[in-house]
């Protein structure tokens, strides 16, 4: 028998849940960085998310503990997608890492890396 619920009636008997029913957040200093890197991809949408499925990440570290996000594009054509969401990818970066101080979109062409680094702010970094 199918019961109906009464939307009005906020003390309905039926719909009591417990703390541990909720799925519990670890606080981002005792969380892994894998599972930072999965918080950094939860925060994108949809097609987004697709694309990133596809990449490569790695944290490299400089002398001084800062670090560079270095993210693996599968194809030039992901590349240029995902630097249009710079700003996403940057605003991303700040609610999970506090030491990374700039982000790379890489491909590799003929065994080589190549790497269009960004700032914190997306802007692109020439040398």
């Amino acid at each position: 028998m199918l019961k109906m619920i009464d939307p009005y009636d906020f003390e309905d008997d039926d719909f009591d849940l417990e703390d541990e029913d909720f799925l519990k957040i670890k606080p981002i200093s005792q969380m892994t960085e894998g599972e930072k890197l999965q918080r950094f991809k939860r925060f994108f949408d949809s097609s987004s998310r697709a694309m990133l499925q596809n990449c490569l990440f790695r944290i490299v570290n400089d002398k001084d503990d800062m670090g560079t996000l270095e993210i693996l594009c599968p194809n030039e054509v992901v590349r240029q997608r995902l630097s249009k969401k710079k700003r996403k990818i940057t605003n991303n970066i700040n609610t999970c890492w506090s030491h990374i101080r700039w982000f790379s979109l890489c491909v590799q062409q003929d065994n080589e890396l190549d790497c269009q680094k960004f700032t914190r702010n997306g802007d692109l970094v020439t040398f």
